[in-house]
């Protein structure tokens, strides 16, 4: 939804670029003419820089006023990021949206190629994995073969009020709401998650951004690396976790 970059986490900034977190920001849905209408964007960012406080953003708003995002939009903003890979020397994309069910992977899906043509330009998707708490599929681009699909876990101990009312969450706990399938390929802290001054926002659309951030680390930390090699760093050493 864009990304409020006068806020202090990304600096202050009154435009980005320059010495702002956020290197770039564009409209690829009609041009709402705010930095984010919603905060969810802003919130996902911050969580991206909690995680790799040395990178920086590029804020592709592909959602409409209204809401929703075409899918058209999508891939325009998925193309731009490939197209300018090696100008901001990008390491990883953050998609916290989707949508259906899915259960098995989807290679046909409309969104597999160009995840697959971000992934063969060395750029890795971390996608949200969707929060209606299915156990055997999750949404489109998640399924997508060349994603790096990401569910939730709690980050706290207490009571969980959200899409699904007053649940125990207890830290490396599946969220009630997370998405989670055979072929998922990782979970991370989706509820509560505070970023950016935004507080408390739960769903796999927190979950992703600290993939996306931790990716990035790795390939700064580990550049000769294959991304397959960086996926198995990510889902080789965390906690195992049954849903």
């Amino acid at each position: 939804t864009g990304v409020d970059y006068s806020r202090a986490a990304f600096g202050g900034c009154a435009a980005p670029g320059g010495a702002c977190k956020v290197a770039y920001a564009a409209d690829f849905a009609p041009n709402d003419n705010q930095r984010d209408d919603n905060g969810h964007g802003t919130n996902v960012a911050g969580i991206v820089l909690g995680v790799a406080p040395d990178a920086r953003i590029l804020a592709l708003d592909v959602f409409q006023t209204t809401g929703g995002a075409s899918s058209n939009d999508i891939i325009e903003a998925i193309n731009w990021v490939i197209a300018n890979r090696a100008a901001y020397t990008i390491a990883a994309m953050n998609l916290s949206l989707g949508g259906g069910r899915f259960n098995t992977p989807c290679p046909s899906d409309l969104f597999a190629t160009p995840i697959a043509n971000a992934r063969a330009a060395g750029i890795l998707a971390a996608i949200a994995s969707g929060n209606n708490g299915y156990k055997d599929s999750m949404g489109s681009p998640a399924c997508v073969p060349a994603a790096v699909s990401v569910g939730a876990v709690y980050d706290y101990s207490g009571i969980y009020q959200g899409s699904c009312t007053d649940v125990a969450a207890q830290p490396d706990k599946v969220t009630c709401f997370s998405n989670s399938a055979s072929f998922l390929t990782l979970l991370a802290p989706g509820a509560l998650i505070t970023a950016a001054g935004i507080e408390n926002y739960g769903g796999t659309s927190q979950a992703a951004p600290h993939v996306a951030g931790a990716i990035a680390v790795l390939r700064a930390a580990y550049p000769t690396e294959s991304l397959d090699a960086t996926v198995s760093r990510l889902t080789g050493t965390g906690v195992p976790i049954t849903d």
